[in-house]
């Protein structure tokens, strides 16, 4: 019997920055392409800082400035696609002209006048066999704040009782938890939330605060996502934590008439976006939150902090406690 023949694979790798990444991992749904790994030394080092005071669960994990991972600073996004199937050239091409429009738009201000998404530059490989999974050996459950932990759907490692266990596929929408903005974010929501309270998670990608409130007490959460991917990632994440009673995933722009439910108010909103996009959002997140109510922002630069203040005071908001990871900053604001 003659060797089985290995699959061969187009391995593609983006190079861009924390910022980048995120912004791809909207985009790249778009153009069919899941299942794509990020690696973030910015992540990495923020996971080994953080071992001994938290339960990171890491493997193969190695500190940024390390040859071999990544120019000092920068991200790289991969996806593998089996060579010779259907379409793969175009899908190549069609990245490389997003990539192209979405360097136009970082240069034009359309993600804020501090958007940074670096080279955004494609590389492309041959591989063999399993490499499309190979992201999958590098995920494991880990605890990006204490007394919470996330997994992927193939890590079935068990945990001390008390601790809220979330599952979230890491290959289709931002949040795994990993990036210090989520990390915040699940810290306050952790901290903030009582049991019966209701949930408004504006941009909700993954679905991740959405899941985490409702398993930790939440009676209402409404989980909005304007981007088609993203929403249907959610949809999965939010089956596999068995949350499907809690959540009501609403698919469109939360600023459209008829999106959030008539009279809709709540005692927490979650926000964890890009600073142009909450600064939009603002005025209609403020009509809705209720009047002892929090908001927990976050996706925000510590550069943005001025910026961001000067968009509350004008909405009649006030900050009651902010939190910075790295380069990172969460907001916990309230009327």
């Amino acid at each position: 019997m003659g060797e089985e023949k290995l699959k061969e694979y187009i391995k593609a790798t983006i190079h861009t920055t924390t910022q980048g990444a995120e912004a791809l991992a909207a985009i790249l749904p778009a153009l069919e392409i899941t299942g794509f790994s990020v690696e973030d030394p910015a992540d990495l080092d923020f996971i080994l800082a953080s071992k001994e005071s938290l339960a990171w669960d890491y493997v193969g994990i190695r500190p940024s400035q390390e040859e071999g991972i990544a120019e000092y600073g920068e991200a790289l996004v991969s996806f593998w696609i089996e060579k010779g199937s259907d379409g793969v050239e175009n899908k190549i091409h069609e990245l490389r002209i997003a990539l192209l429009k979405l360097k136009s738009d970082e240069q034009y201000g359309v993600y804020g006048d501090d958007a940074d998404f670096g080279r955004l530059w494609l590389d492309t490989e041959i591989c063999y066999d399993d490499w499309k999974d190979k992201y999958k050996e590098d995920f494991r459950a880990f605890s990006p704040c204490e007394g919470i932990v996330v997994a992927p759907p193939w890590d079935n490692t068990g945990y001390a009782g008390g601790t809220l266990r979330i599952v979230i596929d890491p290959g289709m929408a931002f949040g795994t938890g990993s990036h210090e903005t989520t990390a915040m974010c699940l810290s306050k929501l952790k901290e903030l939330l009582k049991p019966g309270d209701s949930l408004l998670d504006a941009g909700t990608g993954s679905g991740i605060l959405a899941i985490a409130a409702a398993l930790l007490g939440a009676a209402d959460v409404h989980a909005v996502e304007i981007d088609a991917d993203a929403a249907a990632s959610a949809a999965c994440n939010i089956i596999k934590n068995n949350v499907s009673e809690k959540i009501s995933l609403i698919e469109g722009d939360i600023t459209a008439e008829g999106v959030l439910p008539p009279g809709a108010d709540y005692d927490l909103i979650t926000a964890n976006l890009s600073c142009i996009i909450i600064e939009k959002l603002l005025p209609i997140l403020r009509l809705v939150l209720k009047e002892e109510g929090t908001m927990i922002l976050s996706g925000l630069l510590d550069v943005q902090e001025k910026r961001m203040l000067e968009a509350l005071n004008k909405t009649g908001m006030r900050v009651a406690g902010t939190e910075k990871k790295g380069e990172w900053l969460m907001m916990e604001v309230r009327r």
